[in-house]
């Protein structure tokens, strides 16, 4: 019996499961205070190239933000020189940044984009 090799990893540092690697221009943020509002957010990303309108919060069925949200960068690559945020401070909170899809964005935020 040869050996069989396992199925190729990804990039030098595989992203765990469920993680995306490819950046689409969207964001998630995630650990916001709840007090957290757009203009928190613009300021967190300054000097990065985000589409001002189209930063989301998420809220639950029963009104209350998540202390997450959703942005959209001009670009995949600007979402992707964005992520040099990740873990960075919003009030007291650290804000952990992950990739997201256009479909998750419009899904989670009932908003089209563009």
């Amino acid at each position: 019996g040869g050996y069989q090799g396992g199925g190729g990893g990804g990039g030098p540092r595989g992203a765990p499961a469920g993680q995306l690697s490819e950046h689409t221009g969207i964001l998630r943020l995630r650990g916001l205070p709840f007090s957290a509002s757009k203009a928190d957010v613009l300021h967190f990303f300054d000097g990065y190239e985000i589409v001002e309108d189209s930063i989301e919060f998420v809220v639950r069925a029963d009104g209350r933000v998540t202390g997450e949200s959703y942005v959209q960068f001009t670009s995949p690559d600007a979402a992707k020189a964005a992520m040099a945020r990740d873990r960075n401070v919003i009030g007291s909170r650290y804000v952990e940044l992950f990739i997201s899809t256009p479909d998750e964005y419009q899904r989670v935020t009932g908003r089209q984009l563009g």
